[in-house]
């Protein structure tokens, strides 16, 4: 039976409840033809969220199935709209070849996207890091692990407390929540336990389901302690995907070492169970290699200064009260010039450090730029870098399109220039980026000679591998492309052999090439004309040597695309083996956008260096509230503060709008930017450890 025809019992929709029945609490793209289609239960709950159109299309118990789609083409528009619901997808694509299938189309499930794994260009927010995270819970103590899979960061704690983990939730606003099945408990009832009735989104292990969200007949899930809304989609796993030998042999195998000893993570259980759970996850939706991961970085809660998460929103460092983004510290600080180094930044705000070593390391670095405005240098050469660091992730995963490469490209040539900016600044910490950063000189002359100048945007449209790197494509694309002369020379040879003036070549994707005659001159063809196909007031054939040609040109045109995808992959795998160097230019190139930016704001808002000493005192001489100035439309009248061992309080009195919120703010708000290396709205701001 045809493809088309649409009932449960047959071969395609026998296909279709198969592979849906894997991936049962998720949305499930299946591939015919030109669109993806969803069907039952998903159809419904598609059109609902995406407002698109549903159908009905054949039947299934006497009742019609419902149906509706979205074309190939603007997928990714629909994927967006469905990740940023919380909502998760199995794209399902046609991998058999229809011309040798004698039924359905042979298909699979290729990823998953998830709203913590989405790692195309156009379903990310080129500014904010995209986390996936996950949490394992023992008593009041947890492990957290999160993933920034677009980046190839992953990270690790341990806790003491809710408030502690809700903070830290608060700072990572991840996309999307991992915990184990056993430690959720249903929301909004007294003395709830774990929820009853749960069906996981992978009951029969790994690799057999897709990642879906909890469904529990009592009510919506929870972890004990955690505010509402707090930590993006809630998910429940497998408890047994975070059992602690089960996780530390899947980081071990995927960072290639022995142990986690290395990593400092050996000392972290709970860590270490919430970071493999989170990579089980990783690559039971991906499906892929994960070659961007090669490393598990540590953090401990007392390297940075400690704020619960009504602390965090109250100071509005990343978003201001609803949500508004623009009235935010993060919007003040942000004139990063490349979308990593925005990325950087707001990493950088979100964890104030406490190190003073360090915090010293980034000011002066700071104040290297400032010095003769030597920032605007690199920011103008940076101008010209693409999002290098997402681009290198897509190539890891092997989703890479051309025009990342192309971008890649082009970012790679802007590397001698800037390190040439960097070169000049005495600070240890710029020149250790201006190593890391490295020019690659090998990699870009190897995209400059496999990429075209313009490729198309997808490898099967083909016009993407340049002319000249390969020969056989070359010989390929040759006789594909220049069937113009042999059909004119043909053309006028068939003329002048059969004497009908009006003969004419002519080609249509379905019947391929043929010689069109008028049906009152038909009678006259020669014997070796064979007649493929009768139209209005004209008759087509086709002859050996014509039949010949189609077979050598479209032959040729099948293979062109064929070796063009194959040299593709093989160029993919040629980045990957030098991923390592070209990950560490991306983490160089990020952090020195955003050391520039800092000097830029320094030097823009006419702001100070901060004093870290090691005496218990808090020093501001002049100070201004940072973002109230900016916005307010009179002057700020600059105001002082102390505090030290013996005055460790003040007790603030006022009228209402009196401005003792903002006071108490703006000291905040300049801890806080002296403790990620920043430059302060004051005349001399101090503060200890």
């Amino acid at each position: 039976m045809h493809e088309g025809a649409l009932a449960d019992h047959t071969p395609m929709m026998q296909q279709y409840l198969r592979i849906k029945a894997q991936y049962p609490d998720v949305l499930l793209f299946y591939r015919m033809g030109d669109f993806y289609e969803l069907f039952h239960d998903d159809a419904r709950r598609a059109a609902r969220l995406l407002d698109i159109t549903l159908t009905a299309r054949g039947q299934s118990a006497g009742a019609p199935i419902p149906m509706a789609g979205v074309p190939v083409h603007a997928v990714e528009n629909y994927l967006g709209r469905l990740v940023r619901k919380g909502e998760s997808v199995a794209i399902c694509e046609q991998v058999g070849d229809p011309a040798k299938s004698k039924g359905p189309v042979e298909r699979q499930v290729v990823r998953v996207v998830t709203p913590g794994t989405v790692t195309d260009s156009a379903l990310l927010d080129e500014k904010r890091d995209t986390l996936l995270a996950a949490v394992v819970r023992d008593g009041r103590r947890f492990g957290l692990a999160w993933l920034d899979l677009a980046a190839g960061r992953f990270s690790v704690l341990e806790g003491a407390d809710d408030a502690a983990l809700a903070g830290e939730l608060e700072r990572l606003r991840p996309a999307e929540l991992l915990a184990p099945e056993d430690q959720l408990w249903a929301a909004g009832v007294h003395g709830a336990g774990p929820v009853p009735g749960a069906r996981l989104s992978a009951e029969a292990g790994t690799g057999a389901g897709g990642p879906g969200p909890l469904q529990a007949s009592a009510a919506a899930p929870t972890l004990p302690g955690l505010p509402p809304g707090t930590g993006g989609a809630l998910r429940a796993r497998p408890p047994w995907h975070f059992e602690f030998a089960t996780a530390a042999r899947l980081l071990t195998d995927q960072l290639g070492t022995l142990d986690l000893r290395g990593y400092g993570a050996d000392v972290l259980p709970l860590g270490v169970r919430a970071a493999g759970g989170l990579l089980q996850y990783v690559r039971d939706t991906q499906k892929a290699a994960l070659p961007h991961l090669r490393a598990l970085r540590v953090e401990e809660r007392g390297e940075a200064l400690q704020m619960d998460a009504a602390t965090r929103r109250n100071l509005e460092l990343d978003v201001a009260a609803g949500e508004r983004e623009d009235a935010s510290l993060r919007a003040l600080l942000d004139t990063t010039v490349t979308a990593m180094g925005a990325r950087a930044l707001r990493r950088l705000l979100n964890r104030p450090l406490t190190d003073h070593a360090t915090l010293r390391q980034r000011l002066h670095a700071v104040g290297s730029f400032v010095e003769g405005r030597r920032h605007e240098a690199l920011r103008e050469e940076l101008r010209g870098v693409g999002d290098v660091e997402r681009i290198l992730a897509r190539v890891a995963l092997r989703s890479a399109r051309p025009r990342d490469l192309a971008g890649l490209r082009l970012s790679l040539a802007r590397l001698p220039a800037v390190r040439a900016a960097l070169a000049t600044l005495d600070s240890p910490l710029l020149q250790s980026l201006h190593a890391a950063v490295g020019e690659h000189p090998d990699e870009l002359a190897l995209l400059e000679r496999a990429i075209a100048a313009e490729p198309a945007a997808f490898v099967r449209d083909g016009g993407v591998i340049a002319a000249g790197y390969d020969a056989g494509l070359d010989e390929l694309r040759h006789i594909a492309s220049n069937t113009d002369g042999f059909l004119l020379e043909l053309e006028a040879r068939e003329r002048e052999r059969t004497g009908i003036a009006s003969l004419k070549l002519g080609y249509n994707r379905v019947q391929g090439f043929f010689i069109e005659i008028g049906r009152a001159q038909a009678e006259r063809v020669p014997p070796d004309y064979l007649r493929r196909q009768t139209v209005k007031n004209a008759e087509r054939f086709i002859t050996p040597e014509l039949k010949g040609f189609e077979d050598k040109v479209l032959g040729a045109r099948e293979k062109s695309l064929a070796r063009e995808k194959a040299l593709y992959d093989e160029l993919l795998q040629q980045l990957v083996d030098r991923l390592p160097g070209l990950l560490e230019t991306a983490a160089a190139l990020s952090m020195a956008d955003a050391l520039a930016t800092l000097a830029e704001r320094a030097t823009t808002l006419r702001w100070s260096e901060p004093t870290l000493v090691a005496e218990p005192v808090f020093e501001v001489v002049a100070g201004r509230h940072p973002v109230v100035e900016r916005y307010s439309e009179s002057p700020f009248v600059p105001n002082d503060l102390r505090l030290d061992a013996r005055t460790r309080m003040l007790v603030i009195t006022g009228p209402n709008m009196g401005g003792k919120s903002t006071y108490m703010r703006q000291a905040a708000l300049i801890a806080i930017l002296a403790h990620i290396g920043s430059s302060r709205a004051g005349a001399r701001p101090s503060w200890s450890r």
